[in-house]
């Protein structure tokens, strides 16, 4: 990891700049998305954690500490969510660190963290990229199947191959 890399909580004046990053890369993602993450940043419902390296904007990651997901709320194990990182800064250890940072905190008040994951690669790589990190992190999956739209999916069903069909995972923390 690049010891230039720096990660914190997120403050609003780091919204235009995550609105840019993910504009130049074609990935538009709206200020109001991070600003709805902001606000429940300041209500204790989420965390939210930047990465910077050499003062630029590289990616994010949030913990939710009350999970959409069925499984994860009834036994209030943290879920966490949008791990992002920039295409340019991919292969540098951020997502690790982000990872990291978000486990430890989630370790404050649970020995499980819970995360989901989208199904598909795609020509940008998809989900591709973070089920392999996820896996290399020690999360497993949680035995429930995949989800569409956080309800389970029914065999025989159809179901659409987007970001809302999900597999999930756990990880057993330890103290670091």
């Amino acid at each position: 990891m690049n010891k230039n890399c720096m990660i914190r909580l997120l403050e609003s004046q780091d919204i235009p700049l995550i609105v840019d990053g993910f504009a130049n890369h074609n990935w538009p993602k709206p200020a109001s998305l991070f600003e709805a993450y902001l606000k429940e940043q300041q209500q204790n419902q989420r965390m939210f954690w930047v990465a910077y390296l050499d003062n630029q904007f590289a990616g994010y990651i949030t913990l939710k500490w009350q999970s959409k997901y069925a499984s994860f709320a009834i036994s209030k194990i943290p879920e966490i969510m949008d791990l992002n990182v920039l295409p340019n800064f991919r292969k540098a250890g951020i997502g690790s660190k982000l990872l990291e940072q978000a486990e430890k905190v989630a370790f404050t008040k649970s020995n499980i963290v819970g995360i989901g994951v989208g199904l598909y690669a795609g020509s940008d790589g998809g989900y591709g990229s973070a089920q392999r990190l996820y896996i290399k992190q020690g999360y497993l999956p949680d035995g429930k199947g995949v989800t569409y739209d956080y309800q389970p999916t029914v065999p025989g069903n159809s179901y659409r191959l987007d970001d809302d069909l999900i597999l999930w995972f756990t990880k057993k923390l330890s103290p670091y």
